[in-house]
């Protein structure tokens, strides 16, 4: 059954999007969208380690200095 389909419905919107269609426009944006919430998220982890970083810093200073 799947070799009397025809070929086009077997390519994935991906391989056969078109530039002016409103799905391949909708997959770039969706593409675009999903680089801006990683961005976002490694931006977030990135603050969290700077953060223990500068605890760890206070620390090591505080726990130093004789009391």
């Amino acid at each position: 059954m799947l070799p009397a389909l025809p070929s086009s419905i077997l390519a994935c919107a991906t391989c056969m999007g078109d530039k002016g269609s409103l799905i391949g426009q909708a997959q770039g944006f969706a593409i675009l969208f999903l680089l801006g919430v990683l961005a976002f998220m490694f931006t977030c982890a990135a603050g969290i380690v700077l953060s223990m970083v500068r605890r760890q810093r206070q620390h090591a200073q505080t726990s130093a200095t004789p009391a």
